[in-house]
C-alpha cells in the first residue's frame, strides 16, 4: 500500500498502544458498600478468621465499568463478557476489595488466566495515572504474528515486568493471536480493494481506519501499529 502524503490529525487519534482508560470518579453508593463489606474481608485473609465471605458487590457496578471500558476487556481489548477483575487480587490485597480503583473490565479468558497472580513487581496498570507508567510506555505489538510484546527500548526490570503480564495473562494465547491477526489482515484486505481494485476511494479508506483505530472499538492498539507502519501518522 503506498504510504499516505498527510497525517490524520482532526479525529483526536494517537499513535499510543495497548492505551491507558481513565475510570473517573467511583459511582455513587460504593463508598456505603466498601464501608459495611471490607473489614470481613480483610479478618478472613489477615487474621484468618472466619469463613470466606459471600458477598460480591462488585457485580452490581459492571454497568458503571461498561461505560468506563466502552465493552472492552482492559488487557486484551477484545471485547468483554464483563467479568470484574480486582486487578491487586483480593487475597493479597483484601483491604481493596471495594475499591473502585481496583476494578477493571476483563474478558473471561484473561480474568481465569491471572487468577490471583501477582508478582512482586506488580502488573502495568491499564488505569494508572503516572504517564511513565502507562500501558503504552511497555507494550507494543509484532503486527506479523499478532503477538504483543515488550517494548525493545525498556530497561531489564521493565522488560521482566511487562514480559510477566504478558505470559502470566496469557495475552499471546491462541485466541488473542488469532483475533489480532484478523484485525490486521482486515485492514490488508481494505488496503488492497483501495489501491488495487480502487473499489475505495483513498478519502473514505482513511475514514474506515480512522473508526478502526478509535478507543470504543475491539483491538485499537494493534490497529495503530499496523496503521502507524504503513506511514499513518496518528496524531491529536
Amino acid at each position: 500500500m503506498p504510504r499516505p502524503t498527510r497525517q490524520i490529525r482532526e479525529r483526536g487519534m494517537t499513535d499510543s498502544l495497548m492505551h491507558r482508560i481513565d475510570r473517573g470518579s467511583e459511582p455513587a453508593g460504593l463508598a456505603e458498600i466498601r464501608k459495611h463489606y471490607t473489614s470481613r474481608w480483610i479478618l478472613y485473609y489477615q487474621e484468618r478468621e472466619g469463613n470466606r465471605p459471600g458477598d460480591t458487590h462488585w457485580r452490581e457496578f459492571r454497568d458503571d465499568l461498561h461505560r468506563v471500558f466502552q465493552g472492552l476487556c482492559a488487557y486484551c481489548e477484545a471485547r468483554s463478557n464483563e467479568e470484574v477483575d480486582h486487578f491487586r487480587p483480593v487475597s493479597q490485597f483484601p483491604e481493596l476489595v471495594y475499591q473502585w480503583s481496583n476494578w477493571l473490565l476483563v474478558c473471561t479468558a484473561c480474568n481465569r488466566a491471572k487468577g490471583s497472580k501477582w508478582p512482586p513487581m506488580g502488573y502495568v496498570d491499564p488505569c494508572t495515572e503516572f504517564q511513565t507508567e502507562r500501558p503504552e510506555a511497555y507494550f507494543t505489538f509484532d503486527t506479523l504474528t499478532g503477538s504483543i510484546l515488550p517494548r525493545p527500548d525498556l530497561n531489564l526490570e521493565r522488560h521482566d515486568r511487562a514480559k510477566a503480564m504478558i505470559d502470566d495473562l496469557d495475552l499471546n494465547g491462541r485466541q488473542h493471536l488469532r483475533n489480532r491477526k484478523e484485525a490486521v489482515e482486515g485492514l490488508e484486505r481494505l488496503a488492497w480493494i483501495a489501491v488495487k481494485e480502487h473499489l475505495i476511494s483513498q478519502a473514505r479508506l482513511e475514514e474506515t481506519f480512522v473508526c478502526l483505530a478509535a478507543r470504543h472499538t475491539p483491538l485499537s492498539s494493534i490497529i495503530r501499529v499496523w496503521l502507524h507502519e504503513q506511514g499513518y501518522r496518528l496524531t491529536t
